[in-house]
């Protein structure tokens, strides 16, 4: 690592080779990355750079910036690389090749969008024609028009949320665009437990790339495998805030075609539910709230207030109080203190909202079991209905099977280990 940084120290330019798989699908293995000198206040969220590490040196993405220093993280890591100061940046990727041809990264960023815009102008029409009930959650189209422009990472997935009625509908049409329905049940138990559906994931491999559509039949605030939860958050009020949100929708401009989004208001507590739905984890979430919440409240100064009021309305503050803790600590958001008060959760939950502001790792993701047992943990913890009440969650058939799989799970793994460590004692 010394003699190479020796190398490159004088170069303004320079390339070498990917080992690992760190930043797949962008970067694969043997590919030849292109790297040009940079310095520290030129470098953007999004921006792929060489730094060193310890004793080692990596390729990944900067997820996170500040006037210090900046966090980054390989696409395809859980774990984030820590703070990362000026001196540890040693390039920045502006290039890469791959089977003899030669790509901008910025083409490659351009090259996927477009196919996957393409998906969801399809998508989009189709389900106009056959006069579908939805609106678009997040994904791309958000991107483009919030920012602008086409995005400097790639989108892998979009979530449309789509009135209960036209479900059958939606799949048949997806399914006629080619799309294949993913299972993603842990058993075929868990399936034949389930007592309502929720989401449903479909996939096409296009040109190489993979386009994702996540089909909602409400609200992701709990755990999509564990059916109904009325023990911890009432259905009555999921189903409510569902159609409020389809309800509200409205009709923007991108490229020339025209997209259903949710209202402003509404948006910003969908972000942050889908942020508390993955267990307060994901820089680039609250990085778009952030910026939703800032255009917002030029367009609209009663923002903030409105959006207190569906907190309030629907019991949502124990869930969402630390989302925009997490807002002002990381992005300064905008956000009055009037509003925090407003949304300020019962004083019994305060405790484990310190805690996990205290222990927040917004940068890391998560395996999926452990995310699911951490969603679950939140979910209780947090609820806004009376303990007895609670309790009852565990006579869910769901959640006793779920407990009793991952248990067993975890208890395989354990065997796992264990056998391994005395075989290699023995040899």
């Amino acid at each position: 690592m010394i003699k190479f940084i020796d190398i490159v120290k004088d170069k303004k330019y320079f390339s070498t080779k990917v080992e690992g798989n760190s930043m797949f699908p962008l970067f694969h293995t043997n590919d030849i990355l292109f790297f040009k000198k940079t310095t520290f206040n030129t470098i953007k969220t999004n921006d792929v750079l060489m730094i060193k590490k310890g004793k080692e040196l990596i390729t990944h993405r900067v997820i996170y910036r500040t006037g210090e220093y900046l966090i980054t993280k390989g696409d395809n890591n859980l774990i984030a690389d820590g703070k990362i100061y000026p001196k540890q940046i040693i390039g920045k990727v502006y290039r890469t090749k791959r089977n003899g041809q030669i790509f901008n990264l910025e083409n490659i960023y351009l090259f996927q969008s477009t196919l996957y815009f393409q998906e969801i102008l399809k998508i989009k029409k189709a389900f106009e024609k056959e006069k579908v009930d939805f609106v678009f959650l997040k994904g791309l189209p958000l991107h483009l028009y919030f920012e602008k422009k086409h995005p400097n990472r790639f989108y892998l997935d979009c979530d449309l949320l789509v009135a209960k009625k036209d479900l059958i509908l939606s799949e048949t049409i997806l399914l006629k665009l080619k799309y294949k329905k993913i299972d993603t049940y842990w058993t075929k138990t868990q399936k034949h437990l389930q007592n309502k559906d929720t989401q449903f994931t479909y996939s096409k491999k296009v040109n190489d790339f993979v386009i994702v559509f996540d089909i909602h039949a409400e609200v992701s605030l709990s755990i999509v495998h564990l059916g109904r939860l009325d023990a911890l958050y009432p259905q009555v009020m999921l189903d409510q805030l569902t159609n409020k949100l389809i309800r509200e929708k409205k009709i923007v401009n991108i490229y020339g075609e025209k997209f259903p989004i949710l209202s402003l208001d509404n948006l910003c507590i969908y972000l942050a539910i889908h942020f508390f739905h993955h267990n307060f984890k994901g820089a680039f979430r609250l990085e778009l709230l952030d910026k939703v919440i800032r255009q917002g409240v030029k367009k609209d100064p009663e923002l903030l207030f409105k959006c207190a009021g569906i907190i309030k309305t629907y019991r949502l503050q124990n869930y969402l109080y630390l989302v925009f803790l997490l807002l002002k600590k990381y992005y300064k958001t905008p956000l009055t203190n009037q509003f925090l008060n407003e949304i300020r959760p019962q004083s019994d939950k305060l405790p484990y909202i310190q805690y996990l502001f205290s222990h927040d790792s917004i940068f890391d993701d998560e395996l999926r079991m452990q995310a699911a047992v951490n969603r679950f943990k939140n979910l209780f913890y947090l609820s806004p209905v009376p303990l007895i009440r609670k309790l009852l969650v565990f006579t869910n058939p769901q959640v006793i099977y779920s407990i009793l799989w991952i248990f067993y799970r975890k208890s395989i793994k354990i065997i796992y280990i264990r056998k391994k460590t005395s075989y290699a004692d023995i040899i």
